[in-house]
């Protein structure tokens, strides 16, 4: 149950100086409260020392982690992928990270400012734990803060789809062509005309839905299999699997060269299998395709 928990999908953070706001608030305001309850005299040096640098440091390394991080490790970063169990796994590196760095901050004062010899474990040990409670508060705020986000998203994005949609109805007028609506094993789902898909790419345990609409290519992100597509267009001929990880619609086909092939509307290459190479090659040459280009 908590294995399916992690890997649920969870909306990655798009305005990244949010996260770096919000832990430092935390930070500022925890650690201000300790400084009023905890000191029996309180300085203006001691409240920048203590306060302001620890402060200073947490909002340093939170930046360094939201922004740096993602550059360096693009592949756990990837927020077509991003699930709930990479969101608290990013919480416990930046938790890591701010630890680190106030650990060398707290030895710095405790041997440079206050001349007392200290323990750098002891202090990693003891930042560690503090730091670790703290964040408690900004990870649990942010996953609701941004699961909330991601529905409004969702719901906004769905909205204009179907506004689309209509739109497009419309236009289509009395055409026999059905609508058609991908979705897997969430609420998620895209609902367009079955000519309007390119290409569907499998990774894992998700879908990447690549689509043209008046021009205009668009991808959705789904938590299905290559199978569930399969089925689901079983009906439309045109759009066939042409590798173990992608369905294409054939109508889209720019050309074939070995065992890649090429769309109209994109760059991307696609690899085409040997298995499916032949018969989407005869599929190309019936006079139903030749019609529709």
């Amino acid at each position: 149950m908590l294995i399916q928990f992690f890997k649920q999908p969870f909306p990655f953070f798009q305005k990244k100086w949010q996260i770096v706001v919000l832990v430092a608030l935390c930070i500022f305001t925890v650690l201000t409260i300790v400084q009023v309850f905890a000191a029996t005299q309180i300085t203006l040096r001691l409240f920048v020392l203590f306060v302001g640098g620890f402060t200073a440091v947490s909002t340093i390394c939170s930046a360094i982690v939201v922004y740096i991080f993602p550059i360096l490790f693009k592949r756990f970063f990837d927020e077509k992928r991003w699930t709930k169990g990479k969101y608290f796994a990013f919480a416990l590196i930046l938790t890591l990270t701010i630890s680190v760095a106030n650990t060398l901050y707290d030895c710095f004062l405790a041997t440079r400012v206050f001349h007392v010899e200290v323990s750098f474990f002891i202090c990693l040990y003891k930042d560690f734990l503090s730091t670790s409670l703290i964040g408690i508060i900004p990870t649990t705020f942010g996953y609701f803060w941004i699961k909330n986000q991601g529905l409004h998203s969702n719901l906004q994005e769905k909205e204009d789809q179907n506004r689309k949609l209509i739109s497009r109805v419309q236009e289509k007028g009395a055409s026999d062509e059905k609508i058609i609506t991908l979705s897997g094993n969430t609420k998620d789902s895209l609902t367009l005309f079955p000519r309007e898909l390119l290409y569907i790419e499998s990774s894992g345990n998700y879908i990447q839905v690549y689509y043209q609409i008046n021009e205009q290519i668009s991808h959705k992100t789904l938590r299905a299999t290559l199978q569930q597509m399969e089925e689901l267009l079983k009906d439309y001929p045109f759009i066939v699997r042409c590798h173990r990880a992608f369905l294409v619609n054939i109508y889209q086909i720019e050309k074939i060269k070995g065992f890649k092939l090429w769309l109209k509307s994109t760059e991307t290459e696609i690899p085409i299998s040997k298995t499916y190479k032949t018969n989407i090659q005869k599929q190309m040459e019936y006079p139903s395709y030749s019609s529709q280009i």
